[in-house]
């Protein structure tokens, strides 16, 4: 195995439409715990929503071991959403990523268009839902990333939401967008590892895992993700706009009524913590990411 010295980058912006963070988790940051305890991972779940990391949901083939793996629930009334969620999921199944290669899922999946096979299904456009070809893609691109973290892979490139997403922990996302924002990782290990995903529990879950080949030295990581929300930010009031046409606070309304009353923003932090083979704790730093609060509507 590679060894490198850890290095962290935290946000280089955020705007409106999406926040942008590029992490570089290297190697030698998360696959220190990957050499632990070979315990199997658990990561953090969010209210309602289960994400969870494990080692023995996929029908793993005899010769082969799960070294990081994220599942994560689908909306099952979404019946669009699932589809392009099973879809994305089995054209990266099986993607061989060899010692020092890069996975770009962009490059890998491809443009979504609807002769691809992908449908309309809601997205995230400026903080809210809205219809939008190939929505739930991101749910694909987001539980691939909490995989590759956990298999102790170095991010290269992530992107968050403008908003927190419903099924992870906030700043566990990564949002995709053919021919501008990617999820890309490297393999830092001495072996290829293997990409595999598809729904589980009647199509009610989606399962992504990372593993490798028996003999290889491969197993499952002790590696925990923990969401910290540094900062929660309360929505704008729907006030007169001011010259950018944001609402001014504590503005009064010329006319008309709240129809919607917004939603806080909030400042998250990742973390990654193990047990080393000395029952030593580490906390590495995973990503830092802003979710804009969404402005109050008034009519």
């Amino acid at each position: 195995m590679r060894a490198r010295r850890p290095v962290l980058a935290l946000p280089a912006c955020a705007c409106l439409i999406v926040a942008v963070v590029t992490v570089a988790v290297a190697a030698a940051v998360l696959a220190a715990a990957w050499r632990g305890t070979g315990a199997s991972s658990a990561g953090a779940s969010s209210a309602g929503e289960r994400a969870d990391a494990r080692a023995a949901d996929l029908a793993t083939p005899a010769g082969r071991v799960v070294i990081g793996q994220c599942t994560t629930t689908l909306d099952d009334t979404q019946v669009g959403r699932r589809a392009n969620v099973a879809l994305a999921a089995r054209v990266i199944d099986g993607v061989v990523v060899e010692p020092g290669a890069e996975f770009s899922f962009n490059r890998v999946v491809g443009e979504r268009t609807t002769e691809a096979g992908y449908v309309d299904a809601r997205v995230i456009v400026d903080g809210r839902n809205q219809p939008g070809l190939a929505g739930g893609i991101c749910q694909v691109s987001s539980t691939l990333y909490n995989a590759a973290l956990l298999a102790g892979m170095e991010i290269t490139e992530r992107h968050a939401h403008s908003r927190p997403v419903p099924y992870l922990p906030p700043g566990r996302d990564a949002t995709v967008a053919y021919g501008s924002l990617d999820l890309r990782f490297t393999n830092p290990l001495d072996f290829p590892v293997t990409v595999r995903a598809g729904l589980e529990g009647s199509g009610a879950e989606l399962s992504v895992a990372i593993e490798a080949a028996e003999g290889s030295g491969a197993h499952a990581s002790g590696i925990r993700l923990v969401s910290e929300i540094v900062e929660v930010i309360e929505p704008r009031p729907a006030g007169e706009p001011g010259p950018t046409g944001r609402p001014i606070a504590g503005a009064p309304m010329a006319k008309g009524q709240v129809v919607d009353t917004g939603q806080p923003g909030y400042r998250v932090r990742v973390w990654a913590e193990w047990e080393d083979s000395t029952s030593t704790r580490h906390r590495e730093l995973v990503s830092y990411d802003f979710y804009e609060p969404v402005s109050a509507v008034a009519r």
